[in-house]
C-alpha cells in the first residue's frame, strides 16, 4: 500500500501552501503543473524562508502596497497590525468590496500567515438595489 501523495498547483500562492502544510501536518507538498506533471517539491523549510519576516516589515508592506497604493486609504483611515505573521486590518474604507479586496491582497504578501479583516465600510456595495 502506498500513501496518497499531497499535491499543489504551481500557480498557488505560497501562503496557500503554508496553510496546507500546517493544517495537514505535512513535511512536503509535490508541485504539479496544469497537466498534473510533477515540477517540484516544496518542503516546510522552503516555506519558512518566505515567512521569516519581521512583523513590522509585513505591516509596512501591507500599509504601503495594499492600503495606500491599492485602496488609497489615508493612514488615519485604515491600518494593519501584525502579530506573528497574522495581519489584522482595522479602520474604515468607502465600500465593502474594497475591504474584501484588501484582505485578498494582504493574503498574497510574503510573510502573511493569516488575515483578520476588521475593516468597516460606509457603503455595502455588494447588495444590489
Amino acid at each position: 500500500m502506498t500513501r496518497r501523495v499531497r499535491v499543489i498547483g504551481q500557480d498557488e500562492p505560497v501562503a496557500v501552501a503554508a496553510r496546507r502544510l500546517a493544517r495537514e501536518h505535512l513535511r512536503r507538498l509535490y508541485v504539479v503543473d496544469g497537466d498534473g506533471k510533477l515540477v517540484g517539491v516544496l518542503a516546510r523549510r522552503d516555506v519558512l524562508r518566505v515567512f521569516l519576516r519581521p512583523d513590522a516589515e509585513i505591516a509596512r508592506a501591507v500599509e504601503e502596497e495594499v492600503l495606500r497604493r491599492c485602496l488609497w486609504a489615508a493612514p488615519e483611515q485604515a491600518r494593519a497590525e501584525v502579530v506573528d505573521g497574522v495581519v489584522t486590518l482595522t479602520g474604515t474604507v468607502d465600500r465593502r468590496s474594497e475591504a474584501e479586496r484588501a484582505a485578498r491582497l494582504t493574503e498574497a504578501i510574503p510573510g502573511v500567515v493569516a488575515v483578520a479583516n476588521e475593516l468597516n465600510s460606509t457603503v455595502d456595495d455588494r447588495i444590489p438595489g
